[in-house]
């Protein structure tokens, strides 16, 4: 398996797959690298439908202008945001486990999670107005995105390649397709596979375009 500097470095957007499967086991490693992403609040919004079904791949692809690397693909995993991570009662269940963690640790962090333990605290919490979940999407979707990424990389490291894809025409008709309730936002597609071919890499920025202002000196 490739090292994590490795796969960044050899991760390309693949538009073309052999017709061979991907194992169950390979599926699996791809989630679980999805599964252990970060996210504030340790909200973990992120959920994924596995697609492996030629009709539903079809489908998929006729939502997502006719691209055809989207049916050829072993798979095609549906990132969606639960926005239901971040109602009232997820909030609640977060901040216990704040509380319950802080006792494994010591300075300055345990002494700032202490705040979630102050019974005024809680009871603010607790009496807080329900969330309105449509002012979450875009930390739930940056979340996934995270999560997401782990997966293409994880993909990579097996030897498989992968395309974001982000050109959905109709969000909707993929959350009718796949039975997703109402709380799910769909994100993106990716699709998996084994590669026909890998391409060259694209221009990236160098580092100096990406630095707003120069490295600190070394000490």
């Amino acid at each position: 398996m490739l090292s994590v500097e490795e796969a960044i470095q050899q991760r390309r957007s693949i538009r073309g797959f052999k017709p061979d499967p991907v194992s169950q086991e390979m599926i699996l490693q791809m989630l679980e690298a999805a599964r252990l992403a970060p996210s504030g609040s340790n909200r973990q919004p992120w959920r994924f439908v596995v697609v492996t079904d030629a009709e539903e791949k079809k489908r998929l692809r006729q939502i997502c202008l006719d691209q055809a690397f989207i049916e050829e693909a072993a798979v095609v995993f549906v990132a969606c945001a639960d926005l239901s991570a971040y109602s009232k009662e997820a909030g609640l269940r977060r901040s216990q486990e704040f509380i319950d963690f802080r006792v494994e640790l010591s300075g300055g962090f345990a002494k700032a999670l202490e705040r979630f333990a102050d019974p005024e605290v809680r009871k603010l919490a607790e009496s807080a107005p329900e969330t309105d979940l449509r002012t979450v999407i875009a930390p739930a979707t940056t979340n996934t995105y995270i999560a997401t990424e782990h997966l293409v990389l994880m993909a990579t490291a097996l030897g498989l390649g992968s395309c974001w894809v982000g050109a959905i025409t109709d969000y909707e008709a993929v959350k009718t397709l796949l039975g997703l309730p109402e709380n799910v936002v769909v994100i993106a597609l990716v699709t998996v596979g084994y590669s026909k071919s890998v391409p060259p890499p694209r221009p990236r920025l160098s580092l100096e375009e990406i630095l707003l202002r120069p490295l600190p000196s070394a000490t």
